[in-house]
């Protein structure tokens, strides 16, 4: 089943900077080029979420950091076993911190691009997202090809609480412009 929502364009800039390429060769351009190439042919974007009440944390310190919230999000981001396979079976090493740098980059869109959704949808009934976290949910791996994180929800933010808009990663976004900059 398809997203219900577009994942932002790959980023060439944030792949070279993730992957310490800040001045790329001719030759180190050519490779990101191939990697990105193939990456598009593969790259299968998974989302799993569940909402639960705040009492789902119990002790977590996190609990602390969700206390205006209403309830919370946890969410995977997965790449997809085809990406994963296409990483682990390449036999070029030159490739590899490339191949680290646009997985990164990918899951940081799909996060963001899941939130930006999720954010538009919780507007309309006057919520708001806090920023996410890491999270480890049980039976779930960590790797560079998924990422568990939490987001809080909430219909009554306080001035403790930082809306997601003030710390996402796009400037030009019109809910930046009209409800996050001071």
């Amino acid at each position: 089943m398809p997203l219900p929502f577009r994942i932002t364009p790959i980023r060439k800039e944030e792949v070279l900077r993730r992957s310490a390429m800040l001045r790329p060769s001719g030759e180190e351009l050519r490779l990101y080029d191939e990697c990105r190439r193939d990456a598009e042919y593969v790259l299968d974007y998974k989302i799993t979420e569940r909402n639960r009440p705040l009492e789902i944390l119990g002790d977590d310190p996190l609990r602390e950091t969700f206390r205006s919230c209403e309830s919370v999000i946890i969410f995977t981001a997965r790449l997809g076993d085809a990406f994963r396979e296409l990483v682990e079976e390449s036999d070029e090493p030159e490739k590899a911190i490339l191949w680290q740098g646009l997985a990164a980059e990918r899951l940081d869109a799909l996060i963001e691009s899941y939130l930006d959704h999720k954010e538009t949808i919780l507007r309309s009934g006057g919520a708001v997202l806090t920023p996410h976290f890491p999270y480890r949910w049980p039976g779930v791996p960590e790797d560079p090809f998924t990422a568990t994180r939490i987001v809080g929800i909430s219909f009554h933010p306080d001035d403790s609480l930082v809306s997601r808009c003030r710390t996402c990663f796009v400037t030009d976004c019109p809910s930046r412009r009209e409800s996050a900059e001071p």
